[in-house]
């Protein structure tokens, strides 16, 4: 009988992983004075206390002097683009391979999202690809961390500052990285953060966004509370109009942004400890022909993984497709998955838009994103890069033993 567990053998994985959401006193205690206090909602003309302490302590931490809580990751970006001046008939340059958000944000602002590939060594945006994208009526661009690696930020800036273009950084999966001296959020103009129940922070839901650029701050504010200014003030009194049109609820509650203040103390020591574990499992996984993980750029100093991601050549596990080496993999105890679809495939451009003329009708098509969705990368959760070593070696071990019984699974 085959030794893989997916034939009825014994998985390499039997006990648990590190669970997720980490929580302890800290969080229960934050939860509870919260409660007490009877101050529950989000500021109203006004960050609320615990949200201006989030505020202030994550922006910080982050290179920036403004930060303005919103309920999503999603929020974030859209909060931003607006604040940024991007409306009707802009385009917003983003890559292929990411969560949808990044794309749907700028049709949320209806502008409209160029889409460009990515760098099949890093997974992240391919910046020469952006320059090329580059038009009269480009806007911005949205630079997105992903698979603890980074695009070249440098190029990004550089092709920016030579257009007049804003960068906003997707930081959805950023927390804590550092490109240089330089933390995430803080190289553009606007950094976008979520704290979805999957992130390196969380409370259930919530984002972000952080700038040192006072004007953007304020139409953040102003934007994401029914058109109220920052600090106080109705709209109309002495501020300029694109401050307040467009503007949404998206305000956090006290009681996310008590759990959140717990969350980030425990930030940098998870940083460590997952850094330091993707680090060790690309060493081992380096050593399996047939499985590279994903670059990561040497200039982006600090990072960890969200997801983990490595490329899965078929042909040395005996032309065993991607998809059945996931579920040999799951079946060992290691959880992993495969990429969302590239942003072209996923979403939904209105028929005789410029989107849909742009991405339809000329048949556009990103190689590297789609070989990474159709048949090359897997993914595995963060959560498992705050085990110790020897569960990381538990994920080297099972995909050496597929690969030693590839056979049994053709």
């Amino acid at each position: 009988m085959s030794s893989l567990a997916l034939k009825g053998g014994k998985p390499i994985r039997a006990k648990e992983w590190p669970q997720w959401p980490i929580y302890g006193e800290r969080e229960l205690k934050a939860v509870e004075e919260v409660i007490k206090t009877r101050y529950w909602g989000g500021g109203v003309g006004v960050s609320g206390p615990k949200e201006a302490e989030f505020e202030e302590k994550f922006s910080s931490s982050h290179g920036c002097r403004y930060g303005i809580c919103v309920t999503s990751g999603t929020a974030a970006l859209h909060v931003a683009l607006l604040a940024a001046g991007v409306g009707p008939g802009d385009e917003v340059i983003v890559p292929a391979l990411t969560f949808w958000s990044t794309g749907s944000a700028v049709l949320m602002a209806s502008a409209i999202p160029v889409i460009v590939d990515v760098n099949p060594e890093t997974y992240c945006m391919d910046a020469d690809a952006v320059k090329d994208a580059v038009t009269d009526k480009t806007r911005a661009i949205i630079s997105v961390y992903n698979y603890g690696s980074s695009p070249d930020m440098d190029k990004l800036l550089k092709t920016c500052n030579e257009y007049n273009l804003v960068l906003i950084e997707d930081c959805a999966r950023g927390h804590g990285f550092t490109w240089r001296d330089k933390p995430a959020g803080s190289i553009g103009k606007l950094g976008c953060f979520s704290f979805q129940q999957g992130k390196f922070m969380t409370a259930g839901e919530g984002g972000i966004i952080i700038t040192n650029n006072e004007t953007y701050a304020d139409r953040c504010y102003a934007i994401k509370d029914c058109g109220r200014l920052r600090e106080g003030g109705m709209p109309g009194e002495g501020i300029e109009p694109s401050t307040v049109i467009n503007w949404y609820n998206y305000r956090m509650t006290q009681i996310q942004a008590a759990i959140l203040l717990a969350q980030l103390e425990r930030l940098w020591e998870q940083v460590k400890v997952r850094q330091n574990n993707q680090d060790y499992l690309n060493k081992r996984l380096r050593e399996i022909e047939g499985i590279e993980p994903v670059k990561v750029d040497e200039r982006l100093s600090k990072h960890h993984p969200w997801p983990y991601c490595f490329k899965y050549d078929p042909s040395y596990f005996m032309g065993l497709p991607r998809d059945k080496f996931i579920t040999a993999l799951r079946a060992e105890g290691i959880p992993c998955g495969k990429p969302h679809p590239p942003l072209h495939m996923a979403l939904y451009f209105p028929k005789f838009s410029e989107a849909y003329k742009r991405y339809v009708e000329s048949k556009a098509n990103f190689p590297a994103s789609e070989k990474a969705y159709n048949d090359e990368a897997v993914e595995l959760p963060q959560h498992l890069f705050l085990g110790a070593t020897e569960d990381i070696d538990d994920i080297a071990e099972a995909i050496i033993k597929i690969k030693r019984s590839a056979k049994d699974l053709l």
